[in-house]
């Protein structure tokens, strides 16, 4: 049943919100994923850079939108801290005929390691509206769910939308592989991102010098290739998301650039 909801809504939102999960729900959970030492990072991007992209799927030339923005940099809870959003909705006939989705994910994450510490999703799914959070404490390998209960975790857990500006942060040397754990549904899983080769990619917000990023989930049945799931990110220090594909047996999923800005400076 959980495959084929979101067999209906994957054409309907981004990439990134639907083939994620979808993933997620062939694949048993796991408790454990190679951990990273958290160090201190340099973030690629910066308080109001807004980048905004084109959800196409089959015949469907834009099925949908998904928006990543960085709102704000300030001290949350003492701790300094990035506010990043991702929100992927269903547009023209699809919301209208099909199926209206609109996600929301908001993530808090920690200016000096790129960690996450709380996050909070806003969902609606036709007539089905959710809201949820979680606290995460990366130090205790607890995470504190909307309920007041509490569960383990592995170091290095992320959430949706922290996970999607982690990847930014990852070294793009082909071959140079990294591994995250992801906190959705509450429940944590293994996923192994890999940059593969450079390409250069044309977008409708320009062309773009960038590294062709490969993911897998590992763990449960073994290791799935989430629907061949590719990101493009570029070389230079904005480090910017400008394609993502995606090949599940229901249709070709694509999600293109289309604008960028507030970014830092191209270098």
């Amino acid at each position: 049943m959980v495959v084929s909801r979101l067999k209906r809504i994957i054409f309907a939102v981004s990439l990134i919100a639907i083939s994620m999960p979808a993933g997620l729900a062939e694949t048993k959970p796991v408790k454990q994923a190679r951990p990273v030492s958290a160090v201190a990072v340099e973030a690629p991007f910066v308080v109001g850079e807004r980048l905004s992209y084109d959800v196409s799927w089959s015949n469907f030339i834009v099925a949908g939108e998904l928006t990543l923005e960085t709102k704000d940099r300030r001290s949350f809870d003492g701790i300094d801290g990035f506010h990043v959003s991702a929100q992927a909705q269903s547009v023209g006939l699809v919301s209208a005929v099909v199926y209206k989705v609109n996600d929301v994910y908001e993530s808090f994450i920690n200016a000096a390691t790129m960690q996450p510490f709380r996050a909070e999703k806003k969902s609606r799914r036709g007539k089905k509206r959710e809201e949820t959070s979680v606290t995460i404490d990366q130090q205790r390998h607890t995470a504190r769910l909307a309920d007041g209960s509490t569960i383990e975790i592995p170091p290095d857990t992320y959430d949706l939308a922290g996970l999607l500006y982690a990847i930014r942060t990852i070294d793009l040397t082909p071959g140079k592989t990294r591994s995250f754990n992801l906190i959705e549904d509450n429940k944590v899983y293994a996923i192994k991102v890999k940059p593969e080769a450079r390409e250069k990619i044309t977008t409708r917000a320009g062309d773009y010098e960038a590294v062709r990023i490969t993911t897998e989930m590992e763990g449960g049945r073994g290791k799935s290739n989430l629907y061949n799931l590719k990101m493009y990110v570029t070389t230079d220090k904005r480090r910017l998301p400008v394609l993502i594909t995606a090949e599940p047996n229901w249709g070709q999923v694509r999600v293109e650039l289309t604008s960028a800005t507030g970014t830092r400076k191209k270098g």
